[in-house]
């Protein structure tokens, strides 16, 4: 186990009852259900929907977060149960990790589950002309690279990526690194972005990273450099102290607004409020985020609940901004 490794294996021991306490009652689930029969083991997926809808559910598929190396959707089971809650048809992934996997393999692995949602909406009635993509840390980068490569063919083919039969409508992007090369700069204690970015991309770095454009996908690392106008509405939460991602919402909002793509913002700008902050539930930062991420899914994709207005609280946050 590499420090990285080590690092968010810690994350998760720690904050998963803090991040996994709420649960909504008559939420049905289904576990382990295997989405590419290559890797049974790596590639399943839980899904979360209340029974009983009156008209096909409309998809959110999400990706967990974990520096890349760790990570596992039984992390995040609470926000499951609350899109849920919502009338929403909750897909939540495993994925191939690095570093026994790298640089495309995730991205592979979450086109592939988006092209699953064919397969189980033979069983379940969904609409798949509403499906909407989020991840928080390295899930929202996995988010942002499908998307990069269901609108860029030439990404596509470079990466030898699997055609995307479902086009999304929708992202909802937590805290991701956007721009990987520019991540790679960071400065954080015990050579974790060394390690990490070692472990994700397979190739072995000068200590001062001299040689990282000598990277095979050096161009193609990057979903931030893929934005254009055929990206649909996005949501992005970013913190502005973020110790992991500092910065990287801000360049990735304005690469949406200058590509003419309708874009919601909203940041924290506590300490204590800070990488993921989404997930602290009980604070403010928090409730006022996913009253905007309510909102975008309520507005924009068709389903209104009735014991609260979440677009009128994301409109009256001071924290929060839109582009149209």
């Amino acid at each position: 186990m590499n420090r990285s490794e080590f690092l968010f294996q810690a994350i998760d021991v720690l904050f998963h009852i803090p991040q996994n306490y709420i649960r909504v009652k008559g939420i049905k689930c289904a576990k382990n259900i295997v989405y590419d029969e290559k890797y049974p083991k790596d590639c399943v997926l839980d899904i979360y929907f209340k029974e009983n809808a009156k008209e096909p559910m409309p998809v959110i598929l999400n990706i967990h977060g974990g520096g890349f190396v760790k990570g596992d959707k039984k992390h995040r089971i609470s926000v499951a149960h609350m899109y849920a809650a919502r009338g929403w048809f909750v897909v939540n992934i495993n994925y191939r990790l690095s570093p026994e996997y790298v640089f495309p393999d995730s991205t592979v692995d979450v086109i592939n589950a988006v092209n699953f949602l064919k397969t189980l909406a033979a069983n379940y009635s969904l609409n798949l002309d509403k499906v909407v993509l989020t991840g928080d840390s390295a899930g929202a980068y996995s988010a942002a690279g499908a998307e990069a490569v269901i609108t860029n063919p030439e990404l596509r083919e470079k990466l030898n990526v699997p055609e995307c039969s479902v086009r999304p409508a929708g992202l909802i992007l937590f805290c991701g690194p956007y721009d990987l090369v520019a991540a790679m700069k960071t400065k954080l204690p015990f050579g974790i972005v060394k390690s990490i970015a070692e472990s994700f991309t397979g190739f072995k770095l000068a200590k001062d990273f001299s040689n990282l454009p000598e990277y095979k996908y050096i161009k193609e690392v990057s979903p931030i450099d893929y934005v254009n106008s055929d990206w649909p509405p996005t949501v992005l939460c970013m913190s502005k102290k973020d110790f992991f991602c500092k910065g990287h919402g801000e360049l990735m909002y304005q690469k949406l607004s200058d590509a003419g793509v309708k874009v919601l913002e909203h940041h924290s700008v506590k300490a204590f409020d800070n990488h993921c902050y989404h997930f602290n539930y009980w604070r403010k930062a928090s409730r006022e985020a996913m009253a905007m991420v309510f909102g975008f899914m309520d507005g924009l994709y068709a389903y209104k609940p009735k014991d609260t207005d979440a677009s009128e609280a994301a409109a009256a946050d001071d924290g929060a901004t839109e582009n149209v």
